[in-house]
C-alpha cells in the first residue's frame, strides 16, 4: 500500500515501473489514476500544508515533490491539465519526456488540448529529432533576429576617355533581413549528445551533454552482481529480489 503524503514526508524515491510496452491498457489506467491521486494531494498540500491536519507541525514553505514522467504521453489524462497547470503552488515540479509532439496530441485527440499542455511548460529541451511538426513546437516560440547579408557587386562599363577604355566598378551592399532565430533543420541535424534549451520561456541556450566514456568509471561498480547486492541492501520494493534477478 503506498500512501503518497507519508512517501513525501518520507523523502522517499518511488519508482513505478507501469510496462506500458507489455500491457498499454492497463498501464495507462494505473498512470492516470496515480496522477489524479497526486491532483488531489497537490490541492491538499496548497491549502493544509503536507503534514496532517490534525496537528500542528505545519510549515509555511511546500515540499519539494519532483515527478518524473517517461513516455508522458501514455499516463495523460482529464486530470494531467490540473496537475501541470495548478501543482506548482504546491512544491510539485514536472520532468516530462516523450519521442514527440505528436504524441500527446494524439493521445489527447486535439492539438488545442495538447498547446495547454505547452503553454505551461516552463523549460524545454529538445534534442535531434525527426519530426518536423515537433521542431516547429519549439522554434515558433523564438524571435526572429536581424541578420546582415552582404552581396558583392562588380562592373565593368566602356570609357573611351579613359586610360584603358574602360572603368570597372565594385561594391558591397549590406542589407537587413529578418530570419528564424533557429529553424526546424538546426534540430534535425543535432549530434548525438547535443540539445537546445529554452529556459524560463524565453531564454536559448545550446549545450552539450556528456555521454558516458568508454574507459573505466571509478564512480561504477566493477560488475552486476556488485550493484545488484547494493540494491538489495539499500532498496524497498514489492519486488522479491533475490527471487526475481535469480531467474
Amino acid at each position: 500500500v503506498l500512501e503518497w503524503a507519508q512517501a513525501i514526508r518520507s523523502n522517499a524515491v518511488v519508482y513505478v515501473g507501469l510496462d506500458a510496452l507489455t500491457d498499454p491498457e492497463v498501464a495507462s489506467a494505473v498512470g492516470a489514476s496515480m496522477f489524479s491521486d497526486l491532483t488531489s494531494l497537490a490541492g491538499h498540500i496548497y491549502k493544509h500544508g503536507i503534514e496532517p491536519v490534525n496537528t500542528r507541525q505545519q510549515t509555511k514553505r511546500p515540499p519539494d515533490v519532483v515527478i518524473h514522467g517517461d513516455e508522458f504521453s501514455d499516463l495523460i489524462g482529464p486530470q494531467f491539465k490540473t496537475l501541470i497547470n495548478k501543482s506548482g503552488g504546491a512544491g510539485y515540479q514536472l520532468n516530462l519526456y516523450t519521442q514527440t509532439w505528436s504524441d500527446p496530441i494524439a493521445e489527447l485527440g486535439s492539438e488545442a488540448k495538447a498547446g495547454q499542455l505547452a503553454g505551461n511548460i516552463g523549460t524545454m529541451l529538445i534534442m535531434g529529432v525527426k519530426e518536423v511538426a515537433t521542431c516547429e513546437m519549439f522554434t515558433k516560440q523564438l524571435p526572429e533576429v536581424s541578420v546582415s547579408e552582404i552581396m558583392a557587386v562588380s562592373g565593368v562599363t566602356d570609357n573611351e576617355d579613359a586610360a584603358g577604355g574602360f572603368t570597372s566598378n565594385n561594391q558591397d551592399r549590406v542589407s537587413i533581413s529578418r530570419v528564424p532565430m533557429i529553424s526546424p533543420a538546426d534540430i534535425v541535424a543535432l549530434p548525438k549528445g547535443q540539445a537546445f534549451v529554452l529556459l524560463r520561456g524565453s531564454e536559448l541556450w545550446k549545450i552539450r551533454i556528456p555521454m558516458p566514456s568508454k574507459t573505466d568509471d571509478q564512480e561504477l561498480p566493477d560488475d552486476l552482481g556488485d550493484m545488484l547486492q547494493h540494491m538489495r541492501r539499500s532498496y524497498t520494493s514489492v519486488v522479491d529480489w533475490p527471487n526475481y534477478y535469480g531467474r
